[in-house]
Formats: structure tokens, sequence, C-alpha cells
């Protein structure tokens, strides 16, 4: 089963709100003449003195679709990439994992060919074809060298809009599916993760598993997977990069191929509200044999579009997001209890979870928790100092570059600066955001966004060597690792 790679998790945790200066040069705007509009982002010749994209023009056509045209001229090659709004938060709850079902099938059979003849298709080309559902929308990526670009876009176009829904096909994923959530047991970290989000969100759609559950994903139909199809693959709802050494008549020929998918209404997102947490909470999920405890901890965060997400980055960065964090440093150098540990804020559409995770051997969970909770109260308390604001400021500078070094790169932030609605001005003031954050900028967010007293915590382990230290922190909440196939 194709899942968001880190890479993108980490894309996903660098795009946030910053103000455009007065100096930097608005792009230039035009109507065409068959209704569709174009914007040029001419940044090169940006009169701005913040950090300079590579030019590009982005497009809208009369049916909704907004393209992005990013061109690269130094290696042969075509990258098309289309991010449709829409993900498993989505989902009715009886159907969860129904968008990753959707994004699984969409390769597998059209009205033209079948699910052999497409891959058959698609490997002589030498194409790279993938399809993945996150929590906030999905993912359809394709990639070619020049030369088969053209043929590369006919199978693009046909997948996304005339998948067939076979019902071999159906059932042939639907067993890969089940197959998958059956090992996810298996796999300690994972099923952490699984687990937290479950104790964190209760009734909210972030508490399911993307891919769903055996019950739900057996419960999914031919007319659930066509239904959620037509409601969120519209044109209107979607947004494609195209990126590589492309000419203009291509571009013109991605615009027709495009032009006649046919637009419609598409619901806005809702999310219920989500009590909060009170006090301490601890769930056990016990698995017989476990050596080792999987351990998840962490409250509510914050929202991808909240205004404070730059100076809570570089909060959350001195606290365990990056190598050199207090977490590591005194979890894991000093006292050695784990060979990892790290925090982050994950922000999406709604309320993303502030989470910290690491692992240890059975005999040290109690220890481990209790120092966590310790240097998080301290954290809380005390701030960062300006030593710590001051090196972490480097390391954020540092590490941007990374983040657009490449064109498809580029296209992927930008894919994701439109759907939480964010100005490209994020990336060329990035920098100077970053400078102008002073440690009392840095230490307001840590009091107003990370709570030590009110929080959530899932160990995944086995309840007879590690309960008696739970309790010793608070009251414990026992479920099995079955509870959750």
């Amino acid at each position: 089963m194709r899942k968001v790679s880190k890479s993108l998790a980490s894309l996903l945790a660098l795009l946030a709100l910053a103000s455009c200066t007065s100096k930097e040069k608005a792009p230039e705007t035009k109507v065409n003449p068959d209704g569709s509009t174009s914007v040029v982002y001419n940044n090169s010749a940006s009169g701005g003195d913040g950090f300079k994209l590579r030019d590009y023009e982005e497009k809208t056509l009369p049916n909704g679709l907004r393209i992005l045209f990013i061109p690269d001229q130094s290696l042969p090659y075509v990258s098309l990439q289309m991010l449709v709004r829409g993900g498993a938060s989505q989902d009715p709850e009886a159907q969860s994992g129904l968008a990753s079902f959707v994004a699984e099938l969409l390769d597998k059979g059209t009205a033209k060919r079948s699910a052999p003849q497409i891959a058959n298709d698609l490997g002589q080309l030498g194409a790279a074809f993938d399809a993945s559902a996150s929590e906030d929308f999905t993912m359809i990526t394709a990639s070619a060298l020049s030369m088969q670009a053209e043929p590369l876009l006919q199978n693009f176009v046909e997948i996304i809009t005339q998948p067939a829904f076979s019902n071999a096909e159906i059932e042939r994923m639907r067993k890969q599916i089940q197959a998958q959530i059956a090992r996810r047991v298996d796999s300690p970290g994972a099923f952490a993760a699984v687990a937290f989000a479950d104790f964190l969100y209760g009734s909210h759609p972030y508490a399911r598993p993307n891919s769903g559950t055996p019950k739900t994903v057996s419960g999914i139909k031919k007319k659930h997977l066509i239904q959620t199809y037509i409601r969120y693959f519209r044109p209107n709802n979607s947004i494609l990069a195209v990126v590589g050494k492309y000419t203009p008549e291509y571009a013109k020929k991605i615009e027709e191929s495009f032009g006649a998918w046919q637009k419609r209404d598409v619901p806005a997102p809702t999310y219920p509200q989500i009590p909060p947490i009170e006090g301490v909470q601890i769930r056990l999920v016990d698995k017989a044999g476990l050596v080792q405890s999987q351990i998840r901890m962490g409250h509510l965060g914050i929202k991808r579009q909240n205004e404070d997400f730059i100076a809570l980055r570089m909060a959350n960065t001195i606290l365990g997001g990056a190598f050199a964090s207090r977490l590591n440093s005194r979890i894991r150098k000093d006292l050695g209890l784990t060979y990892g540990v790290s925090s982050q804020f994950d922000a999406r559409m709604d309320s993303g979870p502030f989470e910290i995770s690491t692992f240890t051997k059975n005999e040290s969970t109690g220890q481990l928790i209790s120092e966590t909770l310790k240097l998080l109260k301290e954290y809380k308390e005390n701030g960062a100092t300006s030593k710590e604001v001051e090196t972490v400021r480097g390391y954020l500078k540092g590490i941007f570059p990374t983040a657009i070094e490449t064109p498809e790169k580029l296209a992927m932030n930008l894919l994701l600066l439109r759907l939480h609605g964010i100005p490209d001005t994020y990336l060329t003031q990035y920098l100077r955001e970053v400078d102008r954050l002073s440690t009392s900028d840095v230490n307001r967010v840590v009091k107003k966004y990370i709570d030590d007293k009110n929080l959530k915590i899932v160990v995944f382990s086995s309840a007879p060597a590690v309960q008696k230290q739970l309790e010793a922190i608070g009251k414990v909440e026992v479920k099995k690792a079955s509870d959750y196939q």
C-alpha cells in the first residue's frame, strides 16, 4: 500500500504564513482569449530582497483546474504532480480507508484499458506512477523522459479522468489492503502511531487510520468508491504542477487534454469539535512478547494556517525537532534510555497533533516517560535560552534551501501552499521571518501551545512488564492490540 513519504511530511512541516513586503514585484496577471487566466511569476527579475525562486507560470482553466508550469532545462524529463483536495479525513466513519482505496485503484484499469495493459504501457515508457491519500489530500504523480512526454500525458489524463473501478480489481485490492492492515501490528512504530491518533482524536476523522480497518474496508462497496471519486476528483478541486523540459506546444496540449474535464461543486471539509484533555491520561496497548515499549505522548496542536507557525517551528526544533534538541540530549545522550526521541507539530487543515515519539526497553518505560514529562514541564515554565534560539535560527535557515532545491520540490511546496491558501511570499520571505523572531517570541509560543499537564500517552508494550511503572505516573487504561484490528 502506498503511503505519503517522510520527505512529503517534512515539506508539509516547512510551510507557513509570511507577509509580503512592499519591495516585492507583483506577479503579472492576464485573461486569455479562451477564458483561462494566467499569472506569471518572474521571480528572478523581482525587485525584492527575499529568497529568489525560479520563474513559473500559473494558469487557471475555465473548468477551474489550476496548472503550475515550472520549466527546467537542466535534464530531459517531465514530471506531473496533481493534488486533489480530499483525503482520509473526508471518509465516512463506516467507510474509513475509502480515499486510500480510491487512490490505489486509479491505475488499476480505465474505461479503455485493463490494469495489466496500463502497467505494461507505463513500463514501456519507462515511466513512474504513484497515487496516495493523506489525511487532507490525495496526490497523483507521474514522470518520464521528455521524449515520452506526450504518451505520459495521455496515460496520466486517462488514469485520472476515466478510472473503471472494475469488480475484479476492487476485490483484489481489498484483499491486499486487508492483508497489509493485518500486518500493521508487526510494525511497532507504525502501530503505536495508529493507537495514539485513536486515543488523541476520539470521534474526529483524524483518529482513524488512513488505510481503514478490516471491518470498514470489508464494507466499502463499488458505489462508495465511485461516489467519492465523483465528489472530489474534479478540476475545480485539483491543482496540477508540470515540471521539466517541455515545449510551449506540450503546455498547450496539457490544457486541451484537461479542458474537457467537467467541474462540479465540491463540499468544503467540516470537522467536529474535539473535547479538551484533562490531566495526564495513559493508555497501555498490550501485545504479549514485546520486549520494547513504543511511546507516543502529546496533545492537540495547530491548524496549518496558524500565524505562529514559524515561531512554533523554532520552539519545537529546540525541544525535539533536531538531533541536538533538548529531548535527544537529555533522554538519549545523558540518560541512555533510548536510541532516538523526537517531537513535532504536524499542522493540518484542522488541528494536527503535537507528538513526542520514542521507544525504550520495557524495564525503563516508566523512567523515560517521567523524565520526558519533567523536561516538558521545565521547558514550559522557563522556555528557551537566547543561545538555543540563535543556534536553531542558523539551523532552520541552513536547511531551508533543501526544501526547494529541485523543481519537483518547489512544485510540491507550491501545491501545498495553495491547498492551505498561503501566499508564495512564505517561500520568498521565510529567511527574513526566521531572522526577525526573538527569544521572547519563541517563549511566548512555548507557553501558549505546549502543555505538560494535559496530555495523552500511549504505550505499546507487554502489559505485565510495564503496567505497574505506568500506574506510578497516573491512571492507566489497558487495551489489547487486537482491539485495533
